[in-house]
């Protein structure tokens, strides 16, 4: 009788059956929040030296806090930026990895803070 989808093996069995993974599901593993996580494309290279690259795609959640060292997508002056926070002298200041970028305190009026950045997607 034939089975369809059955399977005979005519040697011997692959030492490799036994470890085969699940697959690969992208958004259970870069997304923790769906409801809070948008996608977001680069444009530039300012975070080059932290592996944001120009076309990369940003994954990025509304539920994180922006704290020391996270890299956040924000509203500076009514543009979307992609920044690293750090904390300097009691304030939360954005920074670039690019020198010739101004650094902008966080004061809550001119910057507003959309998210954190949790992975960088890039093509090769």
């Amino acid at each position: 009788m034939f089975l369809p989808g059955a399977r005979s093996s005519a040697g011997f069995p692959s030492p490799a059956d036994d470890y085969l993974e699940k697959t690969l599901d992208l958004n259970e593993l870069l997304i923790s929040n769906k409801v809070a996580t948008f996608f977001m494309r680069v444009e530039g290279d300012s975070l080059k030296p932290s592996g944001i690259r120009h076309g990369d795609m940003l994954i990025v959640d509304r539920s994180i806090n922006a704290t020391h060292g996270k890299i956040v997508v924000a509203v500076v002056s009514g543009e979307l930026v992609i920044r690293r926070v750090e904390s300097r002298d009691g304030q939360l200041v954005l920074t670039s990895d690019d020198a010739s970028v101004k650094h902008e305190v966080i004061d809550g009026e001119e910057i507003q803070i959309w998210g954190v950045a949790t992975s960088s997607v890039h093509v090769l």
